[in-house]
């Protein structure tokens, strides 16, 4: 699969931007898995009542439903097929402001420095919904008077989104 749908939430305060974003595509696994567990098992009981020599054909059903349960149970593993992820944006302390507004995305501009001594810039990105998105350009330009201000496209990669060349 190439394209997948990502879900991202952002909650706003006067500190940061926290971002929380997952792919929901294995939440549709879970009730396969389950269900198919539950038929299966029902034929296999089936088989057994009518010769008891099939009781060996149970451990299809088990299995599946042992990891149906495993799945549905364990948060480290529905963090991890989902790609869930969490970061914050300091966005008071963004240098630039760049909007895109054919992709309604805004991106804030922060360097960091690394230990070497180097350093790179690039933009944090924030999505808008069309309807919102003007309210939500009002907001990082009242709040951020001061900075630089463009309009144009980004390049977007999958953490960051940089001007073209």
């Amino acid at each position: 699969m190439t394209h997948q749908t990502a879900i991202i939430v952002y909650r706003l305060t006067d500190k940061r931007i926290e971002v929380f974003s997952w792919k929901p595509q294995i939440d549709s696994v879970k009730p396969v898995m389950k269900w198919t567990a539950i038929i299966s098992g029902v034929g296999v009981l089936c088989l057994v009542l009518i010769k008891p020599d099939f009781i060996i054909a149970a451990i299809g059903p088990i299995g599946i439903g042992v990891m149906a349960a495993l799945m549905g149970n364990s948060k480290d593993y529905q963090s991890m097929v989902r790609n869930e992820e969490y970061h914050e944006i300091d966005w008071p302390n963004a240098e630039d402001i760049a909007v895109w507004r054919k992709r309604y995305l805004i991106g804030l501009r922060f360097t960091w420095y690394n230990e070497d001594g180097s350093h790179y810039s690039v933009y944090s990105k924030v999505y808008c919904r069309k309807k919102d998105f003007e309210e939500c350009l009002d907001i990082f330009k009242q709040r951020l008077p001061n900075t630089p201000y463009r309009e144009g496209k980004l390049v977007v990669h999958s953490h960051f989104a940089t001007l073209p060349e």
